[in-house]
Parts: structure tokens; C-alpha cells; sequence
């Protein structure tokens, strides 16, 4: 009876290793369709959904990782009519401290969080890099795969991306709207690979996936930083003046 219990729950576990966010989203959306749901704002509409899915027997800290694929894969929706938008004020130009970073790198393999509509892995790959991205905005996508290079460019949240152990040479996190990726990377880098990240300093939005004074040299430990700046410089996308963090750091080679 034990062992039935055991191999159930290990089954159950397997189950929810997993994410398949075009279902878990395309879930919810049917489940707005019913009128009073559709008319409960956001958050409530989701603190109902969540209950719904534990309800159903999904476990509280499962049900909560589903309502975050939920939200990225919403929010990339919001997006695409951003980069179906000729006009968006975004910079379509890629990231310098990117350019700076892979100046004399060996190419490798390269992967791009939040990729967007791949400005920045566009530029990677015409260097020649092996370059994957990932986003949640099906329009992004199509945009980077329209560019005439070579890329893998996934249709995914970061909670569903699979950043494996060991298998890139540079990890680009430039602007994302989340922080859970920033803690995968320790373990997803190749020794001697290279992580770039800019960002808002939390002084200038307050978002919880910006950064506070020092916070990605503690996240950071252990590597060997090229390079932090704390500084006032244009944001990619407010364009405007604000308070950035950037680093480049390398994983120590074993």
C-alpha cells in the first residue's frame, strides 16, 4: 500500500513538472468566457482561478506557478500589439552592453531571456553565435524568425523554459519583467560562460523584478565580475533617463 502511495505521489510530482502554458492559459480564458467570471478584475479573477485549481486537487504551490504562466502568457499577448506597432518607441537596436560583453568571446551557445522581437538575438546570430530565445509574445517571435538568420526562437515563459545545467556560453537577461530566471543561471551557464544583465534599479519603478543597490553582485557570488555600473543612463524602453543596473559576469572556470 505504501509503495501505491509513494509511486502515486512521484507520478503526481512528474505531472506538474511540467507546464504546458498554451493549455494552462487557453484554460483560463474559457474559464473567463463564463460571464461572472469575465467581469471580475484581474487579480480577483485569478485569486478565483487559483482557488479553483486547488480545489480541483491541484497542489497551493503548483496552482501558483500555473497563475504565473498564466500571467506571462497573458502579458505576451499584451505585447504583440506592442511589436505589431511600427511606431512603439522601444529600442530596435541591440543592446550595448551586450555588443560590449561578446566583443573577442569565442561564439557558442547563446540564450536569450525575454527575447522580445529579438533585436538582441538577431545580433548574436549574424556574429555567428548558436542562439535560442525564448518569449511569451507569439508576434515577437514571428518578427525574430522574419530577420534571415539562424535562430531558435520557443514561444514559452521562463516558468516553462527548460534553461538545463551546463548548456550555454552566454545567458542575455536585458530588461525582463521577471527576476525568478536571474537564480537559474549559476547553474544553466557552462563554466567560463558569460551573463550580461541590464535592468531599472528599483529607485527608478519600484517593480519587484528590478534591482536593488548590489543585489545582482550578492545573486552573483562567486563569479568574476567584467563589469558593474550603477548609473543614469537611457532606458531601452521608457527611453528616458533612469537609474540602470548593469553586469557582465563569468562563471569561474572549474
Amino acid at each position: 500500500m505504501l509503495r501505491r502511495v509513494i509511486c502515486f505521489l512521484l507520478c503526481f510530482a512528474a505531472l506538474f513538472a511540467q507546464v504546458d502554458g498554451g493549455a494552462a492559459y487557453a484554460a483560463f480564458l474559457n474559464w473567463r468566457k463564463v460571464s461572472a467570471n469575465g467581469a471580475l478584475p484581474w487579480a480577483v479573477a485569478t485569486e478565483r482561478y487559483r482557488a479553483k485549481l486547488v480545489a480541483d486537487g491541484v497542489p497551493p504551490g503548483e496552482a501558483g506557478r500555473i497563475l504565473s504562466v498564466i500571467a506571462s502568457r497573458d502579458e505576451g499577448v499584451f505585447y504583440d500589439s506592442i511589436y505589431q506597432d511600427t511606431g512603439a518607441g522601444f529600442s530596435r537596436a541591440p543592446n550595448s552592453l551586450l555588443m560590449e560583453a561578446v566583443k573577442g568571446r569565442k561564439l557558442g551557445r547563446a540564450l536569450d531571456v525575454g527575447m522580445g522581437q529579438g533585436r538582441n538575438a538577431v545580433y548574436l546570430a549574424k556574429l555567428g553565435w548558436d542562439v535560442t530565445g525564448f518569449d511569451t509574445s507569439a508576434a515577437g517571435l514571428a518578427q525574430a524568425r522574419m530577420a534571415g538568420v539562424k535562430l531558435n526562437a520557443v514561444l514559452a515563459s521562463d516558468e516553462e523554459f527548460d534553461f538545463g545545467v551546463g548548456q550555454w556560453d552566454l545567458i542575455a537577461l536585458l530588461y525582463p519583467l521577471e527576476k525568478r530566471s536571474v537564480y537559474r543561471i549559476r547553474e544553466a551557464l557552462r563554466p567560463g560562460g558569460v551573463v550580461v544583465v541590464e535592468c531599472a534599479h528599483r529607485e527608478a519603478g519600484g517593480a519587484p523584478f528590478e534591482y536593488d543597490t548590489n543585489e545582482l553582485l550578492r545573486i552573483f557570488d562567486g563569479f568574476v565580475i567584467r563589469k558593474y555600473e550603477d548609473v543614469v543612463a537611457e532606458h531601452e524602453w521608457a527611453r528616458k533617463p533612469m537609474r540602470l543596473v548593469r553586469l557582465v559576469a563569468e562563471k569561474a572556470r572549474e
